[in-house]
């Protein structure tokens, strides 16, 4: 059986290396945060985060993730990702494969972790930041991931509703990493 190369259109030439300036290796650290008192959902920002939203005296840090990426461009519309992610607390190492492409004029991240295969939709804002996205419904999984890149940081700021959160109410859960460019 042979590979087949992904094939691109006109539709998709608008994203030609949006992911380009993530080429290369990524270490920092990625934290998660939780929120024991959620709000309405109204009264929170949750398209526009802030490093602010992550420093609110509410959210306590639960897990830390120390986590190496690797990014490489096969082409301007596709490019695979190995990242390693150790847990200080146990000692345990995960290593999942991935790609970020562009097909049919739309954005997409495939991670292939040990235990799930995570998909996520993407839209550009600005000329340095990724938004991934997806809203599943059963079981209920909605992640936002706003990812700023330049020359030697990459910063993710997100968040996520798991299956028995109430989606009317701010996140429980919160997320934010830093990497710096190695």
């Amino acid at each position: 059986m042979t590979a087949v190369a992904p094939v691109f259109d006109q539709a998709d030439a608008k994203y030609a290396n949006v992911y380009k300036i993530l080429d290369g290796t990524w270490k920092g650290q990625f934290n998660i945060y939780q929120d024991a008192n959620p709000v309405s959902a109204t009264e929170v920002d949750l398209e526009n985060l802030r490093i602010e939203q992550i420093k609110s005296p509410n959210l306590e840090l639960i897990n830390s993730i120390d986590v190496t990426q690797v990014y490489t461009s096969e082409s301007p519309y596709y490019q695979t990702v190995t990242i390693t992610d150790i847990y200080p607390d146990t000692g345990k190492k995960e290593i999942s494969t991935g790609a970020n492409k562009i097909e049919n004029g739309k954005m997409w991240c495939i991670v292939n972790k040990p235990s799930e295969k995570i998909i996520h939709n993407g839209k550009t804002r600005g000329d340095n930041t990724i938004i991934w996205y997806q809203k599943n419904q059963n079981p209920q999984k909605v992640e936002y991931f706003q990812e700023t890149v330049d020359e030697a940081f990459y910063e993710i700021i997100g968040y996520g509703y798991y299956e028995g959160d109430d989606i009317t109410l701010s996140p429980k859960l919160w997320f934010y990493g830093k990497y710096e460019r190695q």
